[in-house]
């Protein structure tokens, strides 16, 4: 790979603020693009200054399901900060309840949940953005109808780009090989994500730098250059120490 074509999921090094020491050390490495999360929760300007400071860009946002209550809010944001991609994580925040629990939906809940993300991509759109939904290994839980939540997403409307978590799609036991098939043309972006063992994929402590884990990356990576992907980025829920994770990691993938 290219260094161009890798791009760093800031939700990675979330825990070791402040995030100009972040930047600097992102861009000293060579990273061209960083991907935001909980877009609501940090301040624009703040945000555009070290993107600029630092000579860096950010082609996609993660923005929260319930952050599109205040629409013009987040629209405001993505045009300050020349985001192209804003991508929805999960479904709706349930107070009080594990992230793991805001996913045990019901068939119907994950159909009017669809229809909802479905109902916004237009109004992105207008406003020269584009939607899209990133998933977690929940999605590939199957219902007692057979389906998959992650089908309900996708097949909702054709016009919902997707944002693959390769590293994820495999925990929840699914094949991304299968996945990239199904929606080769709505894929805008990828997360990389290994993995030391494939048991307890979903401990964080069980994730590893890109290439250290069994995931066969050579192969992913082919079958995704066969999409409209331009996104790849590299993520680590918590890592211990970020700076060393983003180094192994791409060593790894520009020997690929």
């Amino acid at each position: 790979m290219n260094i161009n074509q890798i791009s760093f999921q800031l939700y990675t090094a979330r825990k070791f603020t402040p995030y100009r020491k972040i930047f600097e050390f992102i861009s000293s490495a060579g990273i061209n693009n960083i991907e935001l999360f909980a877009l609501s929760d940090f301040d624009e300007k703040e945000i555009k200054d070290l993107l600029q400071e630092f000579n860096l860009t950010s082609l996609s946002a993660h923005i929260s399901f319930e952050s599109l209550e205040q629409i013009e809010v987040i629209l405001s944001k993505l045009k300050y900060l020349n985001i192209k991609y804003a991508i929805i994580p999960a479904p709706k925040a349930i107070p009080g309840k594990e992230f793991e629990d805001f996913f045990k939906l019901s068939e119907e809940e994950w159909i009017n949940f669809s229809k909802e993300i479905s109902a916004k991509i237009k109004i992105f759109n207008d406003n020269g953005f584009t939607l899209g939904y990133h998933n977690h290994s929940f999605e590939f839980n199957v219902l007692s109808n057979g389906k998959y939540p992650m089908e309900y997403i996708m097949d909702e409307n054709e016009n919902l780009k997707f944002e693959i978590d390769l590293g994820w799609t495999v925990a929840g036991r699914a094949n991304p090989i299968d996945w990239i098939n199904k929606y080769k043309h709505q894929i805008i972006a990828c997360h990389l994500k290994d993995f030391s063992s494939s048991k307890n994929m979903l401990d964080h402590n069980n994730q590893c730098s890109i290439g250290e884990g069994f995931i066969n990356w050579k192969e992913l990576l082919t079958k995704i250059s066969e999409t409209p992907c331009e996104v790849i980025a590299i993520e680590h829920d918590d890592p211990k120490d970020y700076k060393e994770y983003i180094t192994k990691s791409l060593e790894y993938l520009l020997n690929i």
